[in-house]
């Protein structure tokens, strides 16, 4: 049996993969955080965001610059209200052109059925590095 607060958290990835603000948005709390780690100052998406203009904006500028290219979730897990989604994507970032392929976990704090706090941990030097066109380090032998 699946809990509520991953049903909340399926019915928002269903929802972002439409790319549709009017269908994502309504899955956070009105007072939801949001942070995606980096500088927005050098990735217009990330940083800390707090309601749903907020979210609107930073969703509007990673969708206007990242292609997803493959997107694979693996299981999620609930644990003390939060739902755990470790995974992988490939995606294009725009104007650079550059592919990245990186793991993440996104973390979700659940309550009553909304999302209330959003969390990327993920390789964002490797994501501004794609963004801005920059070369990508190796990783190690």
């Amino acid at each position: 049996m699946t809990s509520e607060a991953i049903a909340t958290v399926e019915a928002y990835f269903e929802a972002l993969g439409t790319r549709d603000m009017e269908r994502i948005l309504p899955h956070f709390a009105p007072d939801a955080t949001w942070t995606i780690p980096g500088d927005p100052a050098l990735t217009p998406w990330a940083g800390h965001r707090s309601g749903p203009e907020e979210i609107r904006q930073s969703l509007a500028a990673f969708f206007a610059a990242v292609e997803p290219l493959a997107f694979e979730l693996r299981s999620l897990v609930e644990t003390d209200g939060q739902v755990l989604v470790p995974g992988r994507y490939t995606s294009r970032f725009h104007p650079s052109g550059q592919v990245l392929e990186s793991e993440m976990i996104l973390r979700f704090t659940i309550a009553d059925g909304l999302i209330t706090d959003y969390r990327v941990f993920e390789d964002s030097l490797g994501i501004t590095r794609s963004y801005l066109g920059a070369p990508l380090t190796p990783g190690p032998a």
